[in-house]
C-alpha cells in the first residue's frame, strides 16, 4: 500500500478502505488482510452490522491528537478514534489509529503490532456499529466479542496482557 492512498481491502464480506498517512504503517506486513479478517470474524456476530465501506486512517500521534482535542475535548493522542457516520451517509464511519502509540503499547503489553492494531481496528468497527464501553454490562459484552472474533483469526486475548513494565 502506498502512503496516502486509499485501498479497498476487499470486495465480499465486510469492506475497508485503508489509508495510510504515515509512512511506517507500510512496514507493517500483511496487515490490511489482517484487519479484514478480525473484522470480518466480528462483524460476523452481530445480528445487523452497518453496510458500506469503513475508512480506516493509519496515521500519527499528532493526527490523531488533533483529532481528540477537536472532537473530544482531549489533547493528547490515543490509540484509536471512531467516527460513526449518520445512517444517510450509507456508510458506517471512520476509525483512525496513531503509530507511534500503537506501536508503544504493543511492545509495552508483549503483543505483535498485526495483533494490536487488529484489535484496535475491530474495537472502532465495533463503535461504528453502535457497541461501545461505557457502562460495566457493555464493556463486558463487547470485551466478549473482540475475544472470540481475535481467537477466530489467530490472535491472542487482547485484554490478558503482561504486567511488568
Amino acid at each position: 500500500m502506498q502512503s496516502g492512498k486509499a485501498r479497498a481491502v476487499s470486495d465480499t464480506g465486510p469492506h475497508l478502505d485503508i489509508v495510510i498517512e504515515h509512512d511506517a504503517w507500510s512496514d507493517v506486513t500483511n496487515l490490511a488482510e489482517h484487519c479484514e479478517a478480525g473484522v470480518a470474524a466480528g462483524l460476523a456476530k452481530l445480528d445487523t452490522p452497518r453496510a458500506g465501506t469503513a475508512v480506516v486512517m493509519l496515521t500519527d500521534d499528532a493526527t490523531v491528537q488533533g483529532l481528540n482535542a477537536k472532537f473530544r475535548g482531549k489533547d493528547k493522542p490515543t490509540n484509536v478514534l471512531s467516527f460513526p457516520a449518520p445512517e444517510a451517509e450509507g456508510y458506517p464511519g471512520d476509525v483512525a489509529l496513531a503509530f507511534e502509540t500503537c506501536a508503544a503499547e504493543a511492545q509495552r503489553d508483549g503483543k505483535s503490532l498485526v495483533d494490536h492494531t487488529v484489535h484496535l481496528v475491530l474495537h472502532g468497527i465495533l463503535h461504528l456499529n453502535g457497541l461501545d464501553h461505557i457502562e460495566e454490562d457493555a464493556a463486558e459484552a463487547m470485551e466478549a466479542l473482540e475475544r472470540a472474533a481475535l481467537a477466530e483469526v489467530g490472535i491472542a486475548d487482547p485484554y490478558n496482557v503482561r504486567t511488568e513494565p
